[in-house]
């Protein structure tokens, strides 16, 4: 009784070890649209007023990046105090405008492949009543007239 059970596992591994590992490529060479990389919310606690930043990267062989447009959830207002940032810390020049619960950064000058900004959204008011927020972000490419959705911006605040 038991041998029959030894041997069925013994040719299950041998039959699951031979198989091919899944071929895969780096997730740098396969990004060809900017994507979040992180996300912070400061203070990490139940304040009323935060400050939520999240990274962007640009990746090398993406369009140049001309627009971010960000859905604010509800329970949140964000104010026009955002500041945009690339990797070593330099300002980048944006017109922002707010629209309800719609944040849209346009670059005059389109931010180039193969950078990574940060993007920090100052005096956000909570007003809702979750731990939990997501921001729907697009972006919008040099010759592509469309916004593209690139994911969300998390937050989760754990309170002890």
């Amino acid at each position: 009784m038991i041998k029959p059970l030894i041997y069925a596992t013994a040719l299950s591994l041998t039959a699951a070890v031979s198989v091919p590992s899944v071929y895969a490529i780096p997730v740098t060479d396969a990004m060809k649209v900017p994507h979040i990389v992180s996300s912070v919310q400061f203070p990490q606690s139940k304040a009323s007023i935060v400050r939520h930043t999240f990274r962007l990267q640009i990746p090398q062989n993406s369009k140049s990046l001309s627009q971010l447009t960000i859905d604010v959830p509800a329970g949140l207002k964000v104010k026009n105090k955002i500041a945009v940032s690339d990797k070593t810390g330099r300002q980048i020049d944006t017109n922002t405008s707010i629209d309800g619960n719609k944040v849209t950064l346009v670059f005059p000058t389109p931010v180039s492949p193969g950078n990574e900004l940060k993007i920090a959204m100052g005096d956000v008011k909570i007003s809702g009543i979750t731990n939990a927020w997501l921001y729907k972000v697009y972006a919008r490419l040099d010759g592509i007239d469309a916004d593209l959705p690139i994911g969300f911006a998390r937050y989760r605040v754990y309170v002890r």
